[in-house]
């Protein structure tokens, strides 16, 4: 496995309390006045009050039994992470505040907000429009010989044939299947699955778990009903076989985070993530993450991305209960590679984040994200060991004046 870094080292709370003040301040320059950047600062600390009071039952009796704090003790310590760390009181649990050794570190993370606003400063003025097309994503991967799912058809809002559609899926939908999603989406969001048997019988499966059996032309209403932009058509992925074995009713990719040092693209961390379930996507509500060490390639233990239990608690998945912990990921260097060479394709954008699946001959790159924030990515894989990371981000701040 080649490295790229000299140490892993430990985290340096002053660094990481500077790209803290780094992360606020680009939220208040005022070059980011969108609707996203108002719908998240605008009254920030009267709209999370309430949940600083009110939490939901089950987390406040999680944290009490972790630690045998009560009530008062929790709300007194969500307060001090809404005022003096303008953090989400929701963050609770990934900042493990409740816990005495990690109390005095509550100033070294970052949350999820912080971190968008953090990624937009970074990638301000760049060419992200091709990250967020997944057509001309897809169309810039294949001039750049970059292995990619193929778009087999396209559904537009303004009348797509219905017939011209049956034909492009068709062959495919009757074999390994159809998967489709937003053009634009976000997490999962309006993705779906398509299959037809013998008989002509469509069945349309959403992410959401919403499912439809029908001739094509009910299908295709149905579609077309639910269809809010855009939807792109590719084949249905069938992970690599031993990555089966964790769920063979569901979706395993990896997330590759990359970013720039001097002009060099390297890697700074990865996550296996493994659908729960049946679920047809790997997004935050129906998967687990789980850290792979990037100088082995190996598993360590995995947490639920959005959860109210203290993260990296899942030592085994699946329905025979596989243990993750020492698991190695196949053609982890193949997709290490491509995650770098994606990354080259944009030389303009500071760091991404790549979502790839692994098939039986190799990694295929899936769609890349210049926002790809997740609070756990910050505290539980340990940015503040990342030296290089942390000093481009600081070298960027300084030029630009922040």
């Amino acid at each position: 496995m080649k490295q790229f870094w000299p140490e892993y080292g430990k985290a340096y709370p002053a660094s990481m309390k500077t790209i803290r003040r780094i992360a606020v301040k680009a939220e208040r320059t005022g070059k980011f006045n969108s609707p996203f950047r108002k719908a998240l600062s605008i009254s920030f600390f009267l709209r999370r009050l309430p949940t600083v009071f009110f939490p939901p039952k089950s987390d406040i009796a999680n944290a009490q039994k972790l630690s045998g704090k009560g009530y008062l003790r929790q709300v007194i310590e969500r307060l001090v992470l809404l005022i003096m760390f303008r953090t989400e009181p929701s963050e609770y649990y990934i900042c493990a505040l409740f816990l005495p050794e990690r109390y005095a570190r509550a100033g070294e993370f970052i949350d999820y907000r912080q971190h968008s606003f953090l990624n937009f400063f970074l990638n301000q003025k760049r060419t992200t429009i091709l990250t967020e097309d997944k057509v001309r994503f897809t169309n810039l991967c294949s001039e750049k010989g970059l292995r990619t799912a193929p778009i087999i058809a396209r559904l537009d809002l303004k009348a797509t044939p219905e017939m011209e559609l049956e034909n492009k899926l068709s062959p495919i939908a009757t074999t390994e299947g159809v998967f489709f999603k937003p053009r634009f989406g976000l997490q999962g969001r309006g993705a779906g699955r398509l299959v037809c048997d013998q008989n002509g019988i469509w069945s349309l499966t959403y992410a959401d778990g919403a499912g439809f059996e029908n001739r094509w032309p009910e299908i295709f209403k149905i579609l077309m009903k639910n269809i809010k932009q855009e939807l792109i058509f590719q084949p249905l992925l069938k992970s690599h076989r031993n990555l089966l074995k964790f769920n063979p009713n569901s979706t395993q990719s990896v997330r590759f985070i990359t970013f720039r040092d001097n002009g060099q693209v390297r890697p700074l961390l990865a996550r296996m993530r493994l659908g729960i379930n049946d679920s047809l996507v790997d997004a935050s509500y129906s998967a687990i993450g789980v850290p792979i060490d990037l100088l082995t390639g190996k598993l360590l233990r995995g947490s639920q991305k959005v959860t109210a239990i203290l993260p990296d608690s899942i030592e085994t998945f699946g329905p025979d209960n596989l243990p993750l912990v020492g698991y190695e990921v196949p053609y982890f260097e193949e997709t290490q590679a491509l995650a770098i060479a994606v990354h080259d394709a944009f030389p303009e954008i500071f760091s991404l984040g790549h979502d790839i699946f692994i098939l039986d001959n190799g990694p295929i790159i899936l769609e890349t994200n210049h926002i790809w924030g997740n609070p756990q990515y910050a505290h539980k894989e340990g940015l503040g060991s990342f030296h290089a990371y942390i000093n481009a981000i600081i070298e960027i701040a300084n030029k630009d004046g922040l």
